[in-house]
């Protein structure tokens, strides 16, 4: 497990938790208890001014104010919350303020800077912010941070110092802490040298999360590759060139189809001409383009070349036939400058992959053991799998297994019916089209819990006897549950 954590990474494991049963509500409860802790551990008595945002980092503050209310301490509680009641954001957080509100504490509501009074607290918890801040504060959060700084207060941070970039340790205005108390793991820029002072003493306080669910895929995976900009035009949310077939021609079109229906723009589809008319002929949304000969061959090197260069990731090897041939062109369109990510699959799966290629690698345990020539037993095997490849692999299996050679994700989505033939290449198609706007690692964590989902609403609605099209019919209702959850 990595000893640091990014803001990303835990809004993915805080959404999955959810998913797998661990409620946000338990996460905040523990935290917020941790916090009274940290500070019950270091006050006996004393006035106690906490400053909490309208978000969860806020939450986290109402609930230790609760904790620490309810010790046999002589505390004196004043709770500034920088906002209206009426916007907290989540449910969550607003169930910890309705809390301190029935229970009688001193509630100030803070609309705008002008409020804003110095004040003489012993301790000062800052429940403001947190992980979601970027760049410069607005008011009023600009002026509590100055109020909080100039004070001789003792000052406990919730999470993150407010205006403190998690991530980069950047800052313009940032709370000055004596005591960081942050959840999980260390986020990479509390640790940064040069913010010692804005951080104070950092100490980790384990909530209650498995180390497992560090691994398991959910909807935050798919949250976290997902993109759909508001002033987007054709071909921003990704450009994908699908190239296969040859003794199949289901299987490219099965993948082109699942890349559309996960999110991307364009989808082409590049097969042997021998093929091109069945091709053609599945959906007028794909745009089928020949190439020579009945198969797959170096002949046909010079003609990817040029659709590659008008998309974002090749996905390749879906039906084209196990052969020499078909790997050596796979290795050699690698090798194109015009070719910057690519998902292999299938007869197309290769060893080693050129180090300035993201790439993917999605075998089943059988093609595992062929191209890397050892069985994939556990989660190292995978992982030194991936290591030597220089790639991400996806091991498809009863459950999945994905690493990029330090990391490992699991996913747990998917059932027996997914045996059908074609979910592989529909599995190709939802990583090529996350790919093309994202990285390898979090794009096939993605696409194998989605690909499960589409299969799991497959059996509700079909029983065990449907078919990889009706997977690929229910991808976007699985994208949409995951972005929805």
């Amino acid at each position: 497990m990595n000893e640091y954590i990014t803001s990303d990474e835990m809004m993915v494991i805080d959404t999955n938790c959810e998913y797998h049963g661990l409620t946000r509500l338990q996460l905040m409860e523990n935290a917020g208890k941790s916090l009274a802790e940290e500070i019950a551990k270091r006050f006996d008595s004393g006035r106690i001014g906490i400053y909490a945002g309208l978000g969860n980092n806020g939450g986290d503050a109402f609930v230790a104010a609760r904790h620490l209310n309810g010790y046999d301490r002589d505390y004196e509680i004043e709770i500034f919350l920088l906002g209206s009641s009426a916007n907290i954001k989540t449910d969550i957080a607003r169930r910890n303020f309705e809390i301190l509100k029935k229970s009688g504490f001193s509630i100030k509501e803070i609309r705008d800077s002008t409020m804003l009074e110095e004040d003489d607290f012993d301790v000062i918890i800052d429940g403001m912010l947190g992980t979601g801040v970027k760049g410069r504060l607005r008011e009023p959060f600009a002026r509590a941070v100055e109020i909080i700084n100039s004070s001789n207060s003792y000052v406990v941070a919730v999470d993150v110092p407010t205006g403190l970039n998690p991530d980069t340790g950047e800052y313009v205005t940032a709370v000055k802490a004596d005591l960081t108390v942050t959840f999980h793991k260390a986020k990479p820029g509390l640790v940064k040298p040069d913010v010692a002072d804005v951080v104070g003493e950092l100490v980790v306080r384990d909530i209650g999360i498995p180390l497992v669910f560090e691994k398991l895929t959910g909807p935050g995976d798919v949250k976290k590759v997902y993109r759909r900009y508001p002033a987007g035009h054709k071909g921003n949310h990704g450009r994908v060139l699908i190239v296969g077939g040859g003794p199949y021609s289901g299987a490219p079109a099965l993948a082109a189809m699942a890349a559309y229906a996960t999110g991307a723009d364009v989808v082409t589809v590049a097969v042997p001409e021998v093929i091109y008319d069945i091709v053609a002929s599945f959906s007028p949304n794909l745009i089928v383009r020949k190439l020579s000969g009945d198969m797959l061959g170096m002949k046909n090197l010079e003609g990817i070349r040029e659709l590659a260069a008008k998309h974002h990731v090749v996905v390749m090897g879906m039906g084209a036939g196990r052969s020499e041939e078909v790997q050596e062109v796979a290795e050699e369109v690698l090798k194109l400058e015009e070719v910057k990510k690519a998902v292999l699959d299938a007869d197309a799966l290769l060893s080693s992959i050129p180090e300035n290629v993201e790439c993917i690698l999605t075998p089943h345990r059988a093609e595992f053991k062929r191209i890397f020539g050892f069985d994939a037993e556990n989660e190292d095997d995978v992982k030194k799998a991936a290591k030597k490849a220089n790639a991400t692999v996806l091991l498809k299996s009863q459950e999945d297994m994905i690493s990029d050679g330090e990391r490992v994700r699991i996913n747990r989505t998917g059932n027996p019916g997914m045996t059908v033939g074609g979910t592989g290449d529909v599995l190709a198609g939802i990583a090529g089209a996350f790919l093309a706007l994202s990285d390898p690692f979090w794009s096939a964590s993605a696409a194998a819990f989605v690909n499960g989902v589409a299969g799991d609403l497959c059996m509700e609605d079909l029983g065990f006897n449907f078919t990889a099209m009706d997977v690929v019919k229910k991808i976007p209702q699985a994208v949409r549950n995951a972005l929805n959850f």
